[in-house]
């Protein structure tokens, strides 16, 4: 529990939390030598060490330890210095940089432990692609990035066509199959910055940092090649339709990317699947929170989208 509400804060810098403990542990020292040998301050140095290894790693929780177990040492010798011979003072050295040390130890792991759990709950279990909290927490941090670096910033909706049919035909089990086929093909696809992830039962989304929307129709259209491509004598045909939206500034919150996203992988289906339908958006801040179009991506036949606009659609 307490390292799972320490978890929950946004982490420090490394280098600021190992000054902040090492002020600490000075201040620890100063009012230890002062109070006298009746006052311990143990727990303290303990409470300091853990914050420090929690935060910043068991490297700099160790330096904590072996400076707490020096500070402790020096409290006792100045105030006992004729009474501590060199054998207790070791003893007493060597007790409490044993229990500093198993403190780390233990916090460390704890803290290895909740990474392992955190990583986990982004994961989807059936294609080990990230789940749709990764992905929107994914898209957030791309997001900032992007608002930071003026930087172009694309999404992608992809959703299998005619899935009924291949779970009524191969059953559940080769559905599932199918979908992991399709992680596997597009995680093979993309670049090591791209962001991929299930949203759905048999809906994806892929984040294209950095890419304008020329680059991701390109790379769209080369994943559909691979994922079409993808055909045997247990896996029948696979096709995608996809809506795919670019942001050139001030992206949005990520549900609201991903519905725009989603929006047009509709307009893809209607126009009879096996298709992408792309547009740059403009984010507007009006109560209705709806996008402006800005220009069409690819240069096809025109449809009609979903709210009665004009969208353009690649075969």
């Amino acid at each position: 529990m307490v390292f799972q509400r320490a978890y929950s804060f946004k982490s420090p810098h490394p280098v600021a939390i190992t000054a902040v403990g090492l002020v600490s542990i000075a201040g620890l020292a100063v009012l230890d030598s002062l109070s006298g040998p009746q006052v311990g301050f143990a727990v303290f140095y303990a409470l300091a060490i853990m914050g420090v290894t929690f935060h910043a790693g068991w490297v700099a929780g160790a330096i904590m330890a072996i400076l707490s177990s020096g500070a402790g040492l020096s409290a006792r010798i100045l105030y006992h210095s004729d009474d501590v011979s060199v054998a207790a003072a070791l003893w007493n050295l060597g007790n409490e940089l044993a229990v500093f040390a198993a403190l780390v130890l233990v916090t460390h792991y704890g803290r290895s432990l909740l990474d392992r759990l955190a990583a986990q709950s982004r994961v989807d279990s059936l294609t080990g692609a990230l789940n749709t909290r990764g992905v929107l927490e994914a898209f957030e941090q791309e997001r900032a990035r992007a608002v930071r670096n003026a930087s172009p910033l694309s999404i992608a909706f992809i959703d299998l066509d005619d899935m009924k049919r291949v779970n009524d035909e191969l059953g559940h089990a080769g559905g599932d199959e199918m979908l992991r086929t399709l992680a596997s093909s597009v995680v093979a696809t993309i670049r090591e910055t791209d962001i991929f992830g299930r949203v759905g039962g048999d809906e994806f989304a892929l984040i294209l940092p950095d890419t304008d929307e020329q680059r991701a129709l390109t790379a769209i259209q080369r994943l559909r090649g691979v994922v079409n491509g993808r055909t045997g004598d247990e896996i029948p045909y696979i096709s995608v339709s996809v809506g795919v939206v670019t942001f050139r500034r001030d992206p949005p919150e990520a549900s609201d990317a991903l519905r725009a996203a989603d929006s047009l992988m509709y307009v893809a289906k209607r126009a009879g699947g096996n298709r992408v339908a792309g547009r740059v958006l403009a984010w507007d801040s009006a109560p209705l929170g709806e996008f402006g179009l800005v220009f069409d991506i690819a240069e096809s036949h025109e449809v009609t989208g979903p709210d009665g606009e004009l969208g353009s659609v690649s075969a």
